[in-house]
């Protein structure tokens, strides 16, 4: 057994820019069996918020599509990944599994016209992270670990993140639970919640330098509803709680900011398998 995982399409590039490594945490989707590469077509209602730090949220109906296994290649969100090793007993009470490979991921930037807050900081590119996962299971828990670099100057950062959860089968209906933490260098830090001397008197907000450290911890929720063999409800969402690294910028503590972040998604879909 093995667990497929949804990809929205480009069209969500904006709004994940501000979710995209949540969204990501939360990986994982219907089960299949391990020789079927599927593909879920649908539509999907997707509500963020607009910017890492931002109060506001955003909602937008979007098409929905997701490819599983696909000569060993993985689509989910804005990131692509390769099986290069898959080894286990499979996946239940008493097997295990591993599997890892390289990935890349677009992250969407944030632009200075997003928020009063913003205005007179510079806008972050749109980053393209290249690195590599590696995801296990031990029994009813399955924990993951995903980490690159930008290589096309966005935020010009490393990032990373981990997570644990577990996948909760009941009928036709199946949750999986997971608890993550986000780990940002200094320039992707500094980028997204940091004040140079030159914003501080751009914008009027204080000087605020941030190093690097775990920026982010949130709690996910991947859950979706057979209503038969070849129709599925999926219902994706994450809460995100800000850290030090970020939680003391003036982003965040501004009218419209806020340190904590929800990021939902709600869809339906069609099954193909191929």
């Amino acid at each position: 057994m093995k667990i497929v995982t949804p990809l929205l399409t480009s069209g969500l590039i904006a709004l994940l820019g501000a979710s995209h490594s949540a969204f990501a945490q939360t990986a994982e989707g219907p089960i299949q069996s391990e020789d079927e590469t599927v593909v879920y077509v649908g539509a999907i209602g997707l509500l963020g918020s607009e910017y890492l730090g931002s109060a506001d949220e955003e909602l937008r109906p979007l098409p929905y599509l997701s490819v599983d296994n696909l000569k060993g290649f993985d689509l989910f969100g804005t990131s692509l990944s390769y099986r290069a090793v898959e080894i286990g007993t499979g996946q239940g009470l008493d097997k295990w599994s591993l599997r890892a490979g390289p990935s890349l991921t677009f992250q969407g930037g944030r632009d200075s016209d997003d928020s009063e807050t913003l205005t007179g900081l510079e806008d972050i590119g749109s980053s393209v992270i290249a690195g590599g996962y590696i995801r296990g299971t031990i029994g009813p828990v399955g924990l993951r670990f995903s980490a690159g670099q930008d290589i096309i100057g966005g935020h010009d950062g490393l990032v990373a993140d981990a997570s644990i959860g577990t996948f909760l089968p009941l009928g036709p209906l199946k949750i999986l639970p997971s608890a993550s933490v986000s780990w940002g260098s200094g320039g992707h830090n500094q980028n997204f919640f940091g004040i140079t001397q030159a914003q501080s008197e751009a914008s009027g907000l204080t000087v605020n330098n941030v190093d690097a450290g775990i920026y982010a911890y949130s709690v996910n929720l991947v859950s979706w509803f057979e209503l038969d063999e070849n129709y599925i409800i999926s219902l994706i969402g994450t809460h995100r709680w800000f850290t030090e690294e970020a939680n003391d910028s003036p982003i965040i503590l501004a009218e419209d900011g806020a340190d904590t972040g929800i990021f939902v998604a709600l869809g339906i879909a069609r099954k193909f398998t191929l």
